[in-house]
This record gives C-alpha cells, sequence and structure tokens, in this order.
C-alpha cells in the first residue's frame, strides 16, 4: 500500500522494493495434536521465541506475488488476505483471498465471493467471527463511486454475505478516504479517515452504542502525528494500538523520529508503531524495532487471536539504491524471480519478543 497522499491524489497502489533483511523462512505452522487428536496449539504456533520476522507460509501464501495484510479467523483455522495484482495502471486490482488450515497444512488460497472487481483491502473480523470488515472502492448500492469506503459482510451458515457500507458516521460524504477497520470486544471501531482536511489521514474511533456507531473522535497527539497515520489494529481488550505511519513525500520530507529511509530523494514508505491504553490515555506511539520495520514498507499490523504473534505485511527486498554490492545479471534474475523481489509477504514475529505483556 502506497503512501496515503499518492492514494488520494491519484487513486494509485504502488510499490516500491527496500532493504533485505534474510529471515529463516516457515513453510508451514506447526500444529501438535494430542492423544486424542485434538489440537493443542493453534495453527501459527512455533516452537519458541520467534526474535526476528519470519516469513508466514511460505509459497503457499506469502509468494512471489503481491500479498497484502492478513487476519486470522478467531478459531485460527483461517487466514484472509490480499492479493494485488502488480501492474501499475490505476486503480489495481486487490482481491481479498483466503487459506484453510487442513491436516497440518495451509491450503491453496482461493478469492472470496465478493471479491474479485475492484480494490480490496485486507478485512479484520468482528469479536464473535460472524462479521467482516474491511475498505474498499466498489460503487455504493446507489452507483456513487470514488474513494474508499468500509464495508461489512456477514457469515451466515450457507457462507458469506453481500456487503454493505457502513452509515455515517463511518462512511461520509465529501471524505475520500475511510479504511483501514478494526474492532475491538466492546464493539468500538478504529480507522483511519481523511475527515479532518484533503491529503491527510489520521486515526479514529467510534463507540458502539445501542447497535449505532456514534460520531468518531480524533485519537490525540499520542498517536496521531502531523504527518499520516493509519492501518491501525486494536487488541481486543482495547489496550494495545498498533498503526502504520508515513511521513511527507515533498521537502523538506518530515517524518517521525526513528522512520527509517534509504539514501538519495527520500520515498516515504510506511513504519509500525504502537501505543498503550494506560490511566485512561494512550501512550506516545513508539517506533517497533527487532528488525520489523525497513526502509521498506511495512503495513497492516494485527495480532493472532491469543495475542501471542505479530503479524503483518512487508516489501523487504535487496533492491536499495545504491545496493549492498554491485549486481550481476544472474544475482538479478535471481533476485527478481525469488520472494524477496520487492512484492508484499506476510511476516511474524513474538509478542515478547516485542517484551509487549
Amino acid at each position: 500500500m502506497p503512501p496515503a497522499q499518492n492514494w488520494i491524489s491519484s487513486f494509485r497502489l504502488a510499490g516500491i522494493p527496500g532493504l533485505v533483511i534474510l529471515f529463516t523462512c516457515l513453510a508451514q505452522a506447526t500444529w501438535h495434536p494430542d492423544s486424542a487428536g485434538t489440537a493443542t496449539h493453534p495453527s501459527y504456533y512455533v516452537e519458541g521465541k520467534v526474535a526476528e520476522p519470519r516469513i508466514f507460509a511460505e509459497g503457499i501464501i506469502s509468494t512471489t506475488n503481491d500479498e497484502a495484510g492478513g487476519t486470522f479467523s478467531p478459531d485460527g483455522t483461517e487466514f484472509y488476505f490480499t492479493r494485488l495484482v502488480p501492474y501499475t495502471t490505476l486503480p489495481r486490482l486487490g482481491i481479498l483471498c483466503v487459506s484453510y488450515y487442513r491436516d497440518a497444512q495451509w491450503s491453496a488460497p482461493t478469492a472470496l465471493p465478493f471479491s474479485g472487481e475492484y480494490t480490496d483491502y485486507p478485512p479484520r473480523f468482528s469479536p464473535n467471527g460472524k462479521r467482516m470488515f474491511f475498505a474498499s472502492s466498489r460503487p455504493l448500492p446507489d452507483g456513487a463511486r470514488g474513494g474508499l469506503r468500509i464495508w461489512e459482510v456477514e457469515r451466515t451458515s450457507s457462507g458469506w454475505g453481500i456487503p454493505s457500507p457502513l452509515p455515517p458516521p463511518i462512511n461520509v460524504s465529501g471524505s475520500f478516504w475511510n479504511a483501514d477497520p478494526s474492532v475491538s470486544n466492546d464493539g468500538t471501531l478504529y480507522f483511519s479517515s481523511d475527515r479532518g482536511g484533503p491529503g491527510s489521514l489520521h486515526i479514529y474511533r467510534s463507540r458502539l452504542l445501542d447497535g449505532k456507531y456514534t460520531e468518531p473522535e480524533k485519537l490525540g497527539p499520542e498517536v496521531n502525528s502531523e504527518f499520516n497515520d493509519y492501518q491501525p489494529y486494536i487488541s481486543s481488550d482495547g489496550k494495545i494500538l498498533i498503526f502504520s505511519s508515513v511521513g511527507s513525500e515533498v521537502p523538506p520530507f518530515g517524518h517521525r523520529p526513528g522512520e527509517l529511509r534509504t539514501g538519495g530523494k527520500p520515498y516515504p514508505r510506511g513504519d509500525l508503531y504502537i501505543s498503550f491504553y494506560r490511566n485512561e490515555k494512550w501512550t506516545p506511539a513508539q517506533h517497533l524495532g527487532h528488525g520489523i520495520n525497513t526502509s521498506a514498507e511495512e503495513q497492516f499490523p494485527v495480532l493472532t487471536p491469543d495475542g501471542k504473534y505479530l503479524f503483518f505485511s512487508s516489501e523487504r527486498s535487496l533492491f536499495t539504491v545504491p545496493t549492498a554490492h554491485r549486481l550481476n545479471h544472474r544475482e538479478l534474475e535471481s533476485q527478481l524471480h525469488s520472494i524477496y523481489n520487492g512484492h508484499g509477504n506476510i511476516f511474524f514475529i513474538s509478542v515478547e519478543a516485542l517484551g509487549v505483556r
């Protein structure tokens, strides 16, 4: 996903490669049945602490194609994410996909029945798993087009229903961007929006009272900056907020402290930050370390249902300029056809490694 100001100005989805960090790859999550044949660990369980980011389900979910975001169903047996078509005409096609964990492995992804025509961003579940929220460029029921809006779709015994847009005050006229929904156990919706002014994204929350969303409130300066802050993930208890932030792409190229960039003219890409709700207020957002952030795009953070792993997508690759060393043609071809070719992949790391309870 590109810097927000680019999306707003040109309705585009673009990727840029960044720094390579070669991690141990995880082809399949480990499944440990007990003597009765029932699972004692979730599908994403890994023996020991994952102290540095690892690729998730390499060759199945994370591939040489362009994957973004992702979230587990509440029972951990389904993984939902977006696969983007890597062309440069606008807008790009983004399809919501799902992979099922069966017989100790992840299945080949399939497209959700209501996705495949527009730009659909990675989804989030309601606490009970019966509703899915996602952002999409699809037209409204009255045919109105333009911008991103938040949609919801209900899951029944017969499958997924027909998506419908959230009503005001979530999706509002005059706002080009309403996206990145995430819901806590009490129904409070966190999302990003440009309603504060064109060309700038910030994080809002709206409480659910008597089945209706209240007027969204913009989070304070502990979370929102003078730049673009978006893609919030709220923990189920509402105490942990992880989000992406990107600096300015125009001189003097301002950005948050800690944001990683390559040499030459800065090309701003998202980095991930974390804040905690303590004593009735959010703590100042901190830049995530432990190899999570690179000079490439890091985006769409989410915790696993048990809160033990942080998942996110990243476009990290070998192709910084200048490169770490001169590439010959064989190396170039090898990297272009590898999983580290600059397209998005899904990574994960133990929350324990972050020092977060």
